[in-house]
């Protein structure tokens, strides 16, 4: 699907101080650029969903080209940057600083926002992008990941404007009021009953590796190669129990939703996790500016699907329409 090159870049963030726990806490990922990149649009940062890491944004299949979203925007001329969320991938473990939850995760993503957009600025993200002083940051997450864009957006404001993919507010927001805090930490519990007993996963385990078998006829279409599942289920990652629990439970994000105000671009596929794509927008009342593309023949994981690289076209060629940005 492209053929441009582009280099890679471990980065390693430390969120410690921003998280507020008192431990040591480091988040990995990884930073594509495109060779000599004179006229960069934008840089997007890509948090993925539960049990993801961030070889979702980057998936190597051998005989298999063009499954890295990655390359494809670099491509577009985008730097895109791909985080793991504390608890995932390579990211730090969390061990004193009580439940690893979406309120943790989402603290130390939005640090790890605000010191990928300083470093943009000041030309010390890697050493092959000079100084970017007034390139827009846009926050991208699937799933899960969507969930956290959602939270760090609405708690720290570090986005021009959020892509917003496999993730419905309607799944998690199906009651008439915002329950109370008991109310919502009771769902939560039970849901995280629910989801320990599905995956075998004992009580004061922080983490799980979720059986994929469980997943497959949700994450992929039948026409997705079984070479690709197989490469995708071998880079799976651990996934926080709590914050897992919390993502598919009734009522929890909608306060964050409420008051998101940048521009949104909404992907879902048409067979995906929310019951209704069509009145997804209007979950973000505050939101004079909203995108939805439903991704025909998609399942719930869009970047593995045969329809991935409309969908990559369209989130390139939204960006610049939305962020001033020129057109290439």
């Amino acid at each position: 699907m492209t053929g441009d090159r582009c280099l890679r870049h471990d980065i390693l963030l430390d969120v410690s101080d921003d998280t507020g726990s008192g431990e040591r806490l480091m988040q990995t990922g990884w930073v594509f650029a495109p060779e000599g990149p004179a006229n960069v649009k934008a840089a997007i940062l890509c948090l993925a969903g539960g049990t993801y890491d961030k070889t979702y944004w980057h998936l190597e299949v051998d005989g298999y080209p063009g499954y890295s979203f990655a390359e494809h925007l670099v491509s577009r001329g985008y730097v895109v940057i791909a985080l793991d969320h504390l608890g995932v991938g390579g990211s730090t473990d969390p061990e004193r600083s009580g439940r690893v939850d979406l309120a943790l995760l989402a603290k130390g993503d939005a640090s790890a926002a605000k010191q990928v957009r300083d470093q943009l600025t000041q030309g010390t993200l890697t050493e092959s992008l000079a100084p970017l002083p007034d390139i827009p940051l846009i926050g991208a997450g699937h799933s899960m990941g969507a969930c956290l864009t959602i939270m760090v957006q609405a708690i720290a404001r570090p986005y021009a404007a959020l892509v917003l993919l496999g993730y419905g507010v309607d799944i998690t927001n199906v009651h008439d009021r915002q329950p109370t805090d008991q109310e919502l930490d009771a769902r939560v519990d039970e849901t995280e009953s629910i989801f320990r007993a599905a995956t075998n996963t004992p009580e004061g385990a922080a983490a799980t590796i979720a059986p994929r078998e469980l997943l497959h006829a949700l994450f992929h279409a039948p026409d997705v190669p079984a070479d690709v599942i197989i490469a995708d289920d071998k880079a799976q990652s651990r996934v926080p129990v709590r914050a897992a629990s919390q993502v598919t439970t009734a009522g929890f994000v909608r306060q964050y939703a409420d008051i998101i105000d940048v521009p949104i671009m909404l992907g879902l596929g048409d067979s995906d996790v929310a019951p209704d794509p069509r009145a997804e927008p209007g979950n973000y009342p505050s939101c004079r500016d909203i995108s939805l593309m439903v991704i025909e023949g998609s399942a719930h994981c869009h970047n593995f699907s045969s329809a991935r690289a409309l969908l990559w076209d369209r989130i390139g060629s939204w960006i610049p329409t939305v962020v001033g940005v020129q057109q290439s």
